[in-house]
């Protein structure tokens, strides 16, 4: 259709410039006809007008009239006719022949002294050219017309008026132009027929490569040109399957990896969509996990999921478990709002390792709590002890599609983060106590050098406290030692409720805890201290059993007493040891005059 359009356009300009030069060539041939046909009645007016004088001149004015009828005679002379003017009349009488004006020309010309041309006459009917020459009086050429004529110099004496046929310039000219039409016509045709076929065996090729790139924009890399008739359209062809063919097996097989490799939402026929936006999820990916690499611990790496799921999807109602296959526990690391599932007596989603959507079936999942909210649920597992659950909730049926989306999307983050994530956890289960789940000896080791740097900047004061249980081996020795273990925990509990979230505890061995209280000056040291010793004036409940036991606290004061965190700590173990040696059942400052170290 295209082609048609094209040719059909191409034809139109060339008739239009073949009108164009036939217009020119009838406008050329009437200016050339109407000169010719000028030329001729001036010189039979002039004729005229001279043999009227020579009669004038030798007597014989009463053959006039004989002249002008042999001149009207003349081929192409349709009419010739001579008007005196009211002076000649009124001196020599109007003549044997009347000679008065004709019509309004002849008027006119008499009345101003110029001539007048006139062409009448259409394409169907007799073309007239008419002149009118006046006969002006003069004493200064050959002829002195004073002499014999009572008038003025400058004075119209008549009027020779001459009307020409000139139809036969007319058909001639005409004949000659449908002569040069008809010989443009049959060159335009001829040039019209070699153009096309000229421009059809490459307008094909370009068609077929046209339709090419339209099915390559639509995702179809398969199509293919015929080649053209000639060598150019043949070559093109070659030239533009050749690459078409690159493109398409590479695209195909860059997209089926790509697809191995990473999930691409939402799926798409064109393996090019598929290759450019696998390489930006990529980049993406790989720009989280480089960025979690840096991270200190698995809270930081929560951190960045929240994250996405706030900005990148614009979720607002989500929750992230920590699930324990091994043990069956679970823990709530962050709900955005507020959790409407029962996940702690077991998780639907991590236990068929499957997607829970609240649109398969009535009730998708028993342990949501609010039946009317629509939700999905994915459990990502992350190494044997751990697999990481998030839920995503919207009040609006409308919102699963995105949830999901969300979630398939996230699933190419967590595989490309799962070894970092490992790695996370590893460094927390090397610094967490696995009894009381508190910091442990290893992670005190750290966090020393981490305030001592931090010291160089600010001079926050810390506040490092020693706690241990009384006589702590007498439980061992009267109950079993699971108890021993559960009086630890509570040991650890009642520490945390009389310390501030700022602060940090941690078990340090044994029935022994490290307190490192941050920003606290000495004397609000010694009020925690008391007050810590204090709650175990309480007895501890273990099962059936209530047990009273004191606790005996040494303190050290960083940097008042040292510049050194573990120096200090070792301040509080001293007077710890100072502590026990009094008895028990009191706190005391690390003193360097009296206790050596």
């Amino acid at each position: 259709m295209k082609k048609n359009q094209t040719f059909i356009t191409l034809l139109f300009k060339i008739v239009g410039m073949t009108i164009f030069f036939s217009l020119l060539l009838i406008a050329v041939f009437r200016y050339v006809g109407i000169e010719s046909a000028s030329q001729r009645a001036h010189t039979a007016a002039n004729l005229v007008r001279e043999s009227l004088t020579a009669h004038m001149i030798t007597g014989s004015a009463e053959h006039q009239n004989d002249f002008l009828k042999q001149a009207s005679a003349l081929e192409g002379m349709r009419a010739l006719w001579v008007v005196r003017s009211e002076a000649v009349s009124a001196q020599y009488g109007k003549g044997i022949h009347p000679q008065e004006p004709k019509d309004d020309i002849d008027r006119a010309v008499l009345r101003n002294g110029k001539a007048y041309e006139e062409l009448t006459g259409s394409l169907l009917s007799d073309t007239i050219y008419r002149i009118s020459l006046p006969y002006v009086a003069t004493d200064k050429e050959k002829i002195d017309c004073l002499s014999c004529h009572d008038v003025k110099a400058g004075e119209t004496l008549g009027v020779v008026s001459v009307e020409m046929q000139i139809n036969d310039m007319k058909v001639i000219g005409l004949l000659s132009v449908m002569a040069m039409v008809a010989l443009l016509a049959a060159g335009v045709i001829l040039l019209a027929r070699s153009v096309r076929k000229f421009i059809a065996s490459y307008k094909e090729t370009l068609n077929s490569i046209a339709a090419t790139m339209e099915k390559a924009e639509e995702g179809d890399y398969s199509y293919r040109i015929e080649p053209g008739e000639t060598k150019d359209a043949y070559n093109a062809a070659m030239w533009t399957n050749s690459v078409m063919e690159k493109l398409d097996s590479t695209l195909s097989e860059s997209s089926k990896k790509m697809e191995a490799l990473i999930r691409i939402d939402p799926a798409s026929n064109d393996p090019l969509y598929t290759l450019r936006a696998g390489i930006h999820q990529l980049y993406e990916v790989e720009r989280f996990r480089k960025a979690i690499e840096d991270d200190q611990n698995l809270e930081e790496v929560y951190a960045r999921l929240i994250a996405l799921l706030r900005t990148r999807w614009g979720l607002n109602d989500f929750n992230i478990l920590e699930l324990n296959p091994l043990d069956k526990t679970t823990h709530t690391v962050h709900s955005e709002k507020t959790l409407l599932c029962d996940a702690a007596s077991g998780c639907r989603a991590d236990r068929t390792t499957s997607v829970v959507d609240s649109t398969q079936c009535e009730i998708a999942c028993p342990k949501m709590i609010d039946p009317d909210v629509h939700y999905v649920c994915r459990s990502y597992p992350i190494v044997d002890d751990l697999d990481i659950v998030i839920s995503l909730v919207s009040d609006e049926r409308s919102g699963i599609r995105k949830m999901r989306l969300a979630l398939d999307e996230l699933d190419n983050f967590i595989n490309a983060s799962r070894l970092q994530i490992i790695n996370k956890k590893l460094q927390q289960s090397v610094r967490i106590d696995p009894m009381t789940k508190l910091y442990n000896r290893a992670y005190l080791e750290e966090m020393c050098q981490l305030i001592v740097n931090q010291s160089r900047r600010t001079a926050i004061p810390y506040g490092v406290l020693m706690v241990d249980m009384d006589n702590f081996d007498g439980i061992n020795h009267s109950y079993a030692n699971h108890v021993g273990d559960e009086v630890i925990k509570a040991m650890g509990r009642n520490i945390a409720e009389s310390i501030r979230s700022s602060d940090t505890l941690i078990r340090y061995g044994g029935d022994a805890f490290a307190v490192i209280l941050y920003d606290w000056e000495r004397e609000e040291v010694l009020e925690v201290a008391e007050k810590i010793r204090l709650t175990f004036q309480k007895k501890i409940r273990v099962n059936t059993y209530a047990i009273l036991k004191t606790v005996s606290i040494g303190i050290g004061l960083f940097p008042a007493q040292s510049a050194d965190m573990m120096e200090c700590i070792e301040f509080a173990k001293r007077s710890l040891l100072e502590a026990k040696h009094r008895g028990g059942n009191c706190t005391l400052l690390y003193d360097p005059k009296t206790m050596i170290m």
